[in-house]
């Protein structure tokens, strides 16, 4: 079994971020029941919202960390216009051990992030394109 992280990058309300979330939930996790997935929105892990205090917001990225350190994959999620220093620092951290890094452009047109271009080791633009990357894993 493989365990994957799930990271958004995606600057929107604690609404669209769970709107996106089940989205992926209904489209893919379910699909593939032997990636167990956790991060930003699963599980005990809450979406941070804009008006959480900064421990309270320091505590949680703490815990995804930890986290994501038991994980196999990262699975970033952005439009292509967005990129935190949150997710920034989760996609550091799973390159320092080795993690296959998977990229999910749900924007409209191409990823420019020269980071995150020669970061991921792979680059989908759509749902089904994410389906045939995690097909292979399984």
């Amino acid at each position: 079994m493989f365990k994957m992280y799930y990271a958004a990058a995606v600057d929107c309300s604690v609404d669209q971020g769970k709107y996106t979330l089940k989205i992926l939930t209904d489209l893919i996790f379910k699909k593939f029941p032997e990636i167990e997935v956790c991060g930003a929105g699963i599980g005990e892990s809450p979406i941070i919202s804009t008006q959480s205090t900064k421990i309270f917001k320091k505590a949680i990225v703490a815990y995804d960390l930890r986290k994501l350190r038991e994980c196999d994959i990262l699975l970033m999620v952005t439009d292509g216009k967005t990129y935190c220093a949150g997710t920034h620092m989760e996609v550091e951290y799973a390159r320092s051990f080795g993690m296959l890094i998977i990229v999910y452009n749900m924007g409209r047109g191409l990823l420019t992030n020269i980071f995150l271009e020669t970061t991921a080791d792979k680059i989908v633009n759509s749902i089904e394109q994410l389906e045939e990357v995690l097909k292979e894993l399984v």
